[in-house]
């Protein structure tokens, strides 16, 4: 189990065993007290043991308090000041934790095994509950090498996947295998465990002024990036052009020298974000470095499916595989701007929802324009601007949920198997997984569902598993939970005002001196020209996944339609670029984890 992990961990290995009860295997990438911070890491009477994937940035702090209360530390690692406080708090040490984590920690004396990880789900925890006894790994895979779990499909789960793109929490895309999610910890003790959430974000607007804001964010975000500088090997910092990662850049270089900057770039001008990620290394003085991304990238894409471990389409992954083995080869730790769009509304759909929301009395004419459009486009083969007006047409909780959907249940219902559709369950993740909470109102209810879903199901996923294949530590200060915290609590015109998405970072921005032609571009995505590739050189390979014996013979979709979507997309001009990604990414999962 713990060397299937060797590359999230290549520096060392480590594991507690005690034969009938508990094994703890750990794979390190050293980053603080290269020395001796070895883990398990264990208190001082020998009877808690912990390990640790990620890091726990307030550990300064929480060690000066322990040692003041009277625990000695052997180490000078962020990760022993987990046993001195379950000691003085049980599981509720969690609580005290600022940082990005997944956690194992045995009690030799009350027999307990403790799991928990991070608020917003930034480091993955899977485990599997056995007759006797329960699994746990940081990746599917460290489970599957146990040889205790069969890598078989969950259908349920696939039915979800198939329209969100990923697979949410507590499900995994394989029988028998769960993930934690965020904010959760697992206690099992005498043959039980038991799931609790120990945090949830909680959204309670306050009045307060756009000046007092962007006073109060900079102190967050200086404090959260110096932080996360915290490292006894090298750093560096993703840069892609955007707002978030140009923001978390001028903090880092406030802080520190030499700063080293990476970023992606594609040949097609549509895609490349180059120009803006120069203009902005040149205004911190970063050393900053790029990579061309060409169409040749189906070993690219084997990796993402390997690695990513469970059913995964969001085709971003891709990019970022690449810019994750870049950066590596100069830098152990490297920052990003991840979390940005989630906490301050920086997604377009955040506008068209709202707006929406507050037009519900023209609904009747969208639906007759969707109907229209409809018509004209075929019900598998919508263009973007259909889904849009499509979306408008519906209710909020519908609009949404169609606006980040690949398949809706309509879609599915014609594309998938009556055998496959009775397995699942007809699962239906518009109403399980896409309802955003009703308690909330404004762009706050679509944020709140991101943070829950799209965020630690697609993003830190993608985050986590590209950059790890490399031993590559990422961290962004805009995932800190007190920046989330903070968001929550801003009024509705401090995220979104007059159309304009993430009105006070991009104020911070300005005043931080990120230049304005980056500030006021519109929000491009870190995306790349899959859809045109797959007509060009990916054709063949599409279609060889797609239409080959093997995924027909499993008995899921219906040959025909999926036939017809290749054809539209590929013959045709129509864009299917989400779907047919959604399928192949499926495809190559099944044939790399469950035809073996």
């Amino acid at each position: 189990m713990s060397d299937s992990l060797r590359h999230r961990g290549p520096d060392s290995a480590g594991g507690l065993l005690r034969p009938g009860r508990v094994g703890l295997g750990f794979r390190r990438l050293s980053i603080i007290d290269l020395e001796t911070g070895d883990q398990p890491i264990s208190n001082e009477a020998g009877t808690v043991h912990v390990t640790c994937n990620g890091e726990i940035y307030n550990f300064r702090e929480l060690r000066g308090r322990l040692v003041d209360s009277g625990h000695v530390f052997s180490t000078r690692s962020d990760t022993e000041v987990i046993v001195h406080l379950y000691e003085e708090l049980g599981p509720s040490f969690v609580d005290e934790l600022e940082g990005m984590f997944a956690v194992a920690l045995w009690d030799d004396r009350a027999e307990r095994l403790v799991l928990a990880r991070d608020r917003l789900g930034v480091k993955p925890l899977y485990w599997a509950p056995l007759e006797q006894g329960l699994l746990y790994a940081s990746e599917p895979r460290g489970i599957i090498a146990s040889g205790l779990v069969d890598p078989r499909p969950d259908l349920q789960a696939l039915a979800r996947y198939l329209t969100l793109q990923y697979v949410p929490s507590p499900a995994s895309g394989f029988a028998g295998i769960r993930k934690l999610a965020p904010g959760e910890r697992l206690v099992y003790s005498q043959g039980r465990a038991q799931v609790e959430r120990y945090w949830s974000l909680e959204f309670s607007p306050r009045q307060i002024g756009l000046e007092d804001a962007v006073t109060e964010l900079d102190q967050l975000l200086a404090d959260a990036t110096r932080k996360r500088l915290v490292a006894d090997v090298p750093l560096g910092a993703f840069l892609s052009g955007g707002v978030d990662s140009s923001v978390v850049v001028s903090y880092m270089a406030e802080a520190a020298t030499d700063v080293k900057t990476f970023s992606i770039d594609f040949e097609e001008d549509a895609f490349s974000e180059n120009e803006h990620a120069q203009r902005v290394a040149a205004r911190f003085g970063t050393d900053h470095r790029s990579e061309t991304l060409s169409p040749d990238i189906l070993e690219l894409v084997d990796r993402v499916v390997e690695f990513a471990g469970e059913p995964f389409a969001d085709s971003s992954a891709v990019p970022t595989m690449l810019l994750s083995g870049f950066t590596r080869e100069n830098v152990t730790v490297a920052l990003s701007g991840d979390g940005g769009d989630e906490a301050f509304a920086g997604y377009r759909r955040y506008v068209l929802s709202t707006a929406a929301d507050r037009m519900g009395i023209a609904r009747p004419a969208a639906r007759l324009l969707a109907r229209i459009v409809r018509g004209r486009v075929g019900r598998l083969g919508d263009t973007d601007v259909a889904r849009a007006i499509d979306a408008a047409a519906r209710t909020p909780d519908d609009r949404y949920a169609k606006l980040m959907s690949h398949f809706d249940p309509a879609e599915l219902s014609c594309l998938c198997t009556p055998e496959f559709l009775s397995e699942s369950g007809g699962v239906d993740a518009w109403a399980e997984d896409l309802k955003p909470p009703e308690r909330l109102n404004g762009v706050n209810r679509y944020l709140a569902l991101d943070t829950a879903t799209y965020l630690p199901g697609d993003l830190l996923v993608k985050l986590d598993r590209m950059s790890m294949a490399h031993a590559l530590e990422v961290r962004s200060p805009l995932l800190d939970y007190r920046v989330f915290e903070f968001a929550a609590s801003l009024p509705a015109g401090l995220k979104l005002r007059r159309g304009g998405t993430k009105v006070l970072l991009k104020e911070l921005a300005r005043r931080r001196g990120v230049p304005s032609s980056v500030v006021d571009r519109r929000k491009q995505g870190f995306g790349m020209p899959v859809g045109a590739w797959m007509r060009g050189p990916l054709r063949g390979w599409v279609r060889d996944l797609l239409l080959g014996d093997e995924m027909r013979g499993r008995g899921w979709f219906v040959p025909a339609r999926v036939e017809r979507l290749v054809a539209e997309h590929v013959d045709e001009g129509r864009n299917h670029t989400a779907r047919l990604w959604n399928l192949a990414m499926l495809e190559s999962w099944n044939r790399h984890f469950c035809d073996r």
